[in-house]
């Protein structure tokens, strides 16, 4: 299932946007001109990756530190968790994310 996140053109550098997919937040965000499509909710506790710090492909949970590869999804703290990742694709200026239900 694709779940359209936003306009392309919106998704500037660094930028974090996230959407509801049933039971779940996906977040998708924009590094060196490519697009990665991520779990948004931090393992530990839940809290929203959303505004976590993004630093090259590390983004870091704000609630407790938690720190995960944003290409791979592998937490870097604890090497027995990861965030699931999503194919993220651009079609006619709008940017989805392949989410299997």
């Amino acid at each position: 299932m694709k779940i359209n996140i936003c306009r392309e053109q919106d998704l500037t550098e660094g930028n974090v946007r996230t959407a509801k997919v049933m039971a779940r937040t996906v977040a998708v965000i924009r590094i060196n001109g490519e697009l990665y499509g991520i779990e948004a909710d931090c393992k530990h506790m839940k809290a929203s990756m959303a505004r976590g710090k993004i630093e090259g492909h590390t983004i870091t949970c704000p609630a407790h530190g938690w720190q995960y590869d944003i290409r791979t999804g592998a937490c870097l703290n604890e090497l027995w968790v990861q965030l699931k990742t999503y194919p993220v694709v651009v079609k006619d200026g709008q940017v989805y994310v392949e989410v299997s239900v």
